[in-house]
């Protein structure tokens, strides 16, 4: 009786052991498939991208690509979720914190700064995007946009009230701001690279410089 007992934990850890394997091996082949195909989307644009280089360099084949996005709009739609949705967590988090309208405007920075380090091609990639298609980057980033706006309004409304910031100023109107200052770097930065005589390192230090100015335009801009 102990012994089939015995056998029948055995069998289920074994089971649960090999259904996390396959788990991690598909989120794993799900991360190799958005990996790749971010990078073709920031070569080739939507329309350029073909999913037949995507899946060589994820090492998959068509087959095995076709699995997990059947098409090429639910994968382009799959990397920029993945993409954007690691700001968002951040500005849940100060928001639970009850941190301030100036904490929150740091952490943004901070957050997008590091995320458009990691993926410089990102701006240029959305701009090419809203030329080529631009109804699949609104009908996906509509629900993202009105996400931090409104987690920032609640913030914005309490600065205005305690007169830290101008009364005209909008939470929409300050994440354009964000967004627009952090990225415009980087929509130009073959030019300024070009005019300053900078290599790929000096642009890096020029663009981490200059987070502290935005940073401080952003507040000073906002003050009454």
């Amino acid at each position: 009786m102990d012994q089939n007992i015995w056998k029948n934990e055995s069998s289920v850890n074994n089971f649960v052991e090999q259904k996390s394997l396959i788990l991690t091996a598909e989120h794993n082949t799900q991360q190799l498939i958005l990996d790749a195909a971010l990078q073709e989307f920031h070569l080739h644009g939507f329309n350029g991208a073909r999913t037949s280089r995507i899946a060589t360099r994820a090492g998959i084949s068509r087959t095995m690509l076709h699995y997990y996005f059947s098409t090429k709009e639910a994968l382009f739609e799959a990397v920029l979720n993945k993409t954007f949705n690691a700001v968002l967590p951040h500005i849940q988090r100060v928001a639970q914190e009850g941190s301030d309208l100036f904490a929150m405007i740091e952490t943004l920075v901070k957050v997008l700064s590091d995320m458009l380090e990691e993926n410089p091609g990102l701006p240029s990639f959305v701009v090419n995007i809203l030329n080529e298609r631009p109804d699949l980057l609104l009908n996906l980033g509509y629900a993202q946009e009105e996400n931090a706006p409104g987690l920032l309004e609640p913030l914005v409304e309490k600065a205005r009230q305690n007169g830290q910031i101008r009364q005209d100023i909008l939470a929409e109107d300050l994440v354009i701001h964000i967004w627009s200052l952090c990225t415009g770097p980087y929509l130009v930065s073959t030019y300024i690279a070009a005019k300053e005589k900078r290599n790929e390192e000096a642009m890096k230090a020029f663009i981490r410089r200059r987070r502290k100015a935005v940073l401080d335009l952003l507040i000073k801009g906002i003050q009454p």
